[in-house]
């Protein structure tokens, strides 16, 4: 996305209506099910989510052509494999390899670059233990974990990025203690991913006032102490520059969840114009939608274009169903999915 359709985009937002309420929209939306990945070799990370994750396929074979056609890939030939954390319906990672993919969506990139998802967050038991075998298997972190207090919780985290740049944030939570996650063995389900954005007000707007979304958690300030941080800041500035976090989800919830990032005073690099099909790397989130028709109707309505047009296409393992995709202000993909058989939102 160029900084005129950016700026246009933002305008677009400034001028939407005022939230309708749920009862009132004809439409509802749930938080992500599922993580669209985008890699050089779908074969060696379907063995790391086996192995290292200890996740287990859901479904894939040959992707629909009428799915690639949806991205603008008509002729371009793929595969796909959904990945799932066993006892688990939500949190998934579909990993798709697209034959002729080359170019990283966020090549060498800075946790400050904006353009496309950052990362998808999962928790785990003992983070030093995951740490030292993803070491071992090239995986690296912009900083050593690091234990610090968010909102109401105490967890210690890792960011750490493997082969196509996809990236995640390994949390070890301390407290309050972590109740409801049954099959967390390895990694957990991903519940959260974060977007790096470049108007954070915008971004609010964007999610809240045209999706719907609520706030699940609001957290604004600096490093304090030593300044360590996951975040790859030098010590010093991690002292000084304040991050902005809001964490929104269409009920208020951090399962499926979207974590808008801001750091104050510091300008990246926009890796928006990269971030679509056929690229490598964190591609798109998926969120199921009851009354999709309806959804589209209220994005006409505010004068937003799709990035995507809806499409029907067959999806494993939900068959067919019908989807279209937006583009948030800050250029990351959001796919919005209707299936003929309707998916239980998480508890």
């Amino acid at each position: 996305m160029t900084r005129g359709v950016l700026f246009a985009c933002l305008i677009t937002l400034q001028l939407l209506p005022a939230p309708v309420s749920a009862g009132d929209r004809g439409f509802t939306i749930d938080g992500w099910r599922e993580a669209v990945v985008n890699v050089s070799s779908l074969d060696n990370y379907v063995a790391f989510f086996d192995e290292v994750a200890g996740w287990e396929s859901r479904g894939g074979g040959a992707m629909d052509p009428d799915q690639l056609a949806m991205w603008g890939l008509s002729g371009r030939v793929a595969r796909e494999q959904l990945m799932g954390n066993p006892g688990t319906t939500t949190g998934m990672v579909r990993l798709v390899e697209i034959a002729g993919s080359e170019q990283l969506i966020r090549p060498d990139s800075q946790s400050w670059d904006t353009g496309g998802w950052f990362d998808i967050n999962m928790r785990v038991r003992d983070l030093q233990a995951k740490r030292l075998q993803l070491q071992r298997l090239g995986w690296q972190g912009s900083s050593d974990p690091v234990t610090f207090t968010f909102g109401p919780f105490e967890v210690t985290e890792w960011i750490t990025r493997g082969p196509d740049g996809l990236t995640f944030a390994l949390i070890q939570r301390h407290r309050p203690p972590l109740e409801g996650w049954p099959h967390l063995r390895e990694f957990s389900r991903s519940f959260n991913a974060t977007e790096v954005v470049v108007d954070l007000p915008a971004s609010q707007r964007f999610y809240g006032d045209l999706l719907g979304f609520e706030e699940y958690l609001s957290h604004t300030g600096a490093s304090s102490g030593s300044g360590r941080n996951v975040l790859g800041l030098p010590l010093n500035l991690a002292r000084e520059v304040v991050r902005d976090v809001r964490v929104l989800h269409p009920r208020g919830l951090n399962e499926g969840s979207v974590e808008l990032l801001a750091f104050q005073g510091l300008e990246g690099r926009d890796f928006s114009d990269r971030a679509l099909p056929p690229n490598l790397g964190l591609l798109m989130l998926r969120f199921p939608v009851v009354g999709l028709d309806a959804l589209v109707a209220h994005l006409e309505a505010a004068g937003v274009a799709l990035a995507a047009p809806v499409s029907t296409v067959q999806m494993p393992p939900y068959g067919e169903v019908r989807s279209f995709a937006l583009r948030s202000p800050s250029g990351s993909w959001l796919e919005f999915f209707e299936t003929q058989t309707a998916i239980a939102p998480v508890p």
